[in-house]
């Protein structure tokens, strides 16, 4: 229902709530006024009341008018319909009154509503007093009448009081769900790669960070680089690089699964942490993983490229940035060495 989608403004969607209590709350006080009194002046008063109402909240909802609509429909209910409804028919309508002022202080704001509210306050204390002074004349107005009247009255303001609290909060239950999954859309976005969907360096320290921390768990660090990834952007294209990126980090994904994580460190760089691993381990899934991105690259452009990594293992009383710096150095090394290796030990 649109009263309830998130995507619409939410000053719109109060707008609905108003228009639809208050065309419900008219209409069915313009039926009670017939059914109890026919057609004579009080019928045909809420009649009029109705007809602008609805003409209100069709020009709010389907032209735009929200604010003006709003305004002239609390307005008139406020100042003119339940003031004079209570002088036609008394304290059998006075429940009107409290009404008005849930509506002034559901669905306006600001200095406007102060003073909306003041003036209706105004008007009502003096309709009260006018009619204790001046009282209209009641002579064709029965017991029973009033008591039907002030049953209807009841009924209808405890149903639009209702039904307007009950709209709005699941609005805002509404609104609530969807702050908590952009929260958590936001928060995505911060830990991971925009290009490639793995975890950015970002989440990277903090994973490490908390990994640390356990004390009793032994990993090992993984620094990947892509081989002559320079060269293959200049003979290919950016966006094949890019392609190369992203398909690298599937056939990573794929053979990591619940071993351990990976992130782009920045470029063509990535980490991969394994915690509660082993050199053999490690080995057989870089070995797989080398196989794989070479076959890629060779069904793509009939070239072969691989990468070279650093392999690391985190030492008790180590920094992030010296488990980095072993990573990094052991890299450099792979590279200086005609590259395409895995390289544990320095020699």
């Amino acid at each position: 229902m649109r009263i309830f989608d998130t995507t619409i403004d939410l000053k719109k969607r109060q707008f609905f709530i108003l228009a639809i209590a208050a065309c419900i709350g008219n209409l069915s006080g313009f039926i009670g006024n017939m059914l109890i009194y026919d057609f004579g002046m009080p019928t045909i008063f809420c009649g009029f009341c109705s007809v602008c109402v609805i003409i209100c909240s069709l020009l709010g909802i389907f032209k735009g008018y929200i604010l003006q609509a709003s305004y002239f429909i609390i307005v008139l209910l406020s100042l003119l319909e339940f003031p004079m409804l209570y002088y036609m028919y008394q304290s059998g309508t006075i429940v009107y009154m409290i009404l008005s002022i849930i509506a002034i202080a559901t669905f306006l704001s600001g200095s406007s509503a102060f003073i909306i509210m003041g003036l209706t306050v105004i008007c009502d204390i003096c309709i009260i007093i006018i009619t204790y002074y001046f009282p209209p004349d009641m002579s064709q107005i029965t017991r029973q009448d009033m008591y039907t009247s002030t049953l209807c009255s009841l009924i209808i303001v405890m149903f639009s009081t209702f039904l307007i609290t009950t709209l709005t909060n699941i609005q805002q239950r509404k609104q609530a769900e969807q702050l908590i999954a952009l929260n958590e859309q936001m928060k995505e976005a911060a830990d991971h790669d925009a290009l490639t969907g793995i975890y950015n360096r970002r989440y990277l320290n903090k994973y490490l960070e908390k990994l640390i921390k356990t004390k009793s768990c032994e990993f090992y660090a993984v620094i990947i680089d892509l081989d002559y990834f320079k060269k293959l952007n200049d003979s290919y294209g950016h966006l094949f690089g890019d392609e190369v990126l992203v398909e690298f980090c599937n056939i990573v994904t794929k053979h990591i699964k619940d071993k351990g994580i990976v992130s782009r460190f920045g470029g063509e760089e990535f980490m991969l942490i394994f915690p509660h691993s082993n050199d053999n381990e490690i080995k057989a899934l870089l070995t797989s993983m080398r196989k794989d991105y070479k076959a890629f690259i060779k069904s793509r452009k009939d070239v072969e490229f691989s990468f070279s990594s650093g392999v690391t293992k985190y030492e008790e009383g180590m920094t992030i940035s010296t488990l980095y710096s072993h990573a990094d150095k052991k890299l450099y090394y792979a590279k200086e060495n005609n590259r395409d290796m895995d390289v544990f030990e320095l020699v």
